[in-house]
């Protein structure tokens, strides 16, 4: 009965963090919209330019609040810290897969539990290279960021703006919520094998 219970409560609370993750991040990225939205209505300027300055001013006050100048701090948030939470959500979907294996040992999840390990070393070394590509003072880091930016945004005709856009917001938000999904759907399938088979579920 006590491991019912504790089960159920770490279930509870498993739950209500990535709820809360997913929220954050997507009420953050409405609230910036908003904000967006208002700044073109009063100053005349397009949504655009207006989301993306806000963009900037959030990263220029969390720099300044914590003692870091601009460049220092998009090359912390939007390199280092973006893709390591990539990386952890990534870890999460192997450990997730590994347990899946745990409770039940067959083929399929023999075979999930691999791709689970081989999605999460690719993140790895991806963060790992990325680490590496831009190991170097952080304002050189962000020269070398922002002219790859601008390079890809000749390669595909597109602005500046929305390569930003692309990779640190709809990227980063398709990989981190979705890899959470991911690890959702895998415990939900191992707790009701375990509901079939008369077990008690645990997270």
């Amino acid at each position: 009965m006590m491991s019912r219970i504790l089960s159920s409560e770490r279930l509870s609370v498993s739950n209500v963090m990535k709820k809360f993750i997913i929220v954050t991040l997507v009420a953050f990225v409405v609230m910036l919209l908003a904000v967006a939205v208002v700044g073109s209505m009063i100053t005349g300027r397009s949504l655009d330019e207006c989301f993306f300055g806000a963009c900037c001013g959030v990263l220029y006050v969390t720099g300044m609040a914590l003692g870091f100048t601009y460049k220092e701090i998009c090359v912390i948030i939007n390199i280092y810290a973006q893709s390591g939470l990539c990386l952890l959500s990534a870890l999460w979907v192997t450990w997730a897969a590994i347990k899946r294996f745990y409770h039940q040992k067959t083929e399929l999840n023999g075979l999930l539990m691999a791709a689970g390990v081989v999605y999460g070393l690719t993140y790895t070394v991806g963060f790992l290279r990325l680490c590496q590509h831009y190991a170097m003072p952080m304002n050189l880091a962000f020269d070398l960021c922002y002219q790859e930016l601008i390079q890809l945004s000749k390669d595909y005709h597109i602005s500046y703006n929305n390569v930003n856009y692309i990779i640190f917001i709809l990227l980063f938000l398709v990989m981190t919520i979705g890899n959470m999904l991911i690890v959702k759907l895998l415990k939900n399938s191992v707790r009701k094998e375990r509901l079939c088979n008369g077990g008690v579920t645990t997270d």
